[in-house]
């Protein structure tokens, strides 16, 4: 396994989408198209969904998330136009990306992490990194209002 067929059993999703949403008469050139539209928008919902930042620059009107798909063979972007739940997303409340929900919260509460711990961790995290493997778990609301209130104390500064 490796970091790349992780993010290609990411766009499993994806291919499943565009297939549903094609029907069974769809021939393979139809769902390959249509399956980079889906991740044009899958890939703006994350950002909206997942980056508090972008979501108030949106919801403020400074920013706006258009997709694009840029065609090699011509040279032209095809614009898309936002995601067709972006309203549904700014309504929503922001939750953490997958690949954080069961990473360990540290506050600066927790004391000192011995070191032989802290390695343990940089391996594990190595260890799910480079097979791809998905990371489940959930970041409870007390564990954000500790993040909130007490701060982020990451166990690990490399230099």
């Amino acid at each position: 396994g490796s970091a790349l067929e992780g993010l290609l059993v990411g766009l499993s999703g994806v291919a499943k989408q565009a297939e549903e949403e094609l029907g069974v008469g769809a021939d393979q050139d139809q769902l390959v198209s249509h399956s980079v539209r889906v991740n044009v928008f899958s890939s703006i919902e994350f950002l909206l969904k997942y980056s508090p930042s972008l979501r108030e620059l949106v919801k403020s009107g400074n920013v706006e998330i258009q997709g694009g798909i840029y065609h090699l063979e011509t040279g032209r972007v095809e614009f898309l136009g936002r995601s067709p739940r972006q309203a549904e997303l700014l309504r929503s409340d922001p939750s953490l990306p997958p690949s954080l929900q069961a990473l360990p919260i540290r506050t600066t509460t927790d004391g000192p992490l011995p070191s032989k711990e802290a390695l343990k961790l940089l391996k594990e995290g190595n260890a799910r990194f480079t097979s791809g493997a998905a990371i489940s778990g959930k970041i409870t609301p007390a564990m954000r209002k500790a993040l909130v209130k007490e701060g982020q104390a990451p166990h690990t500064a490399i230099i």
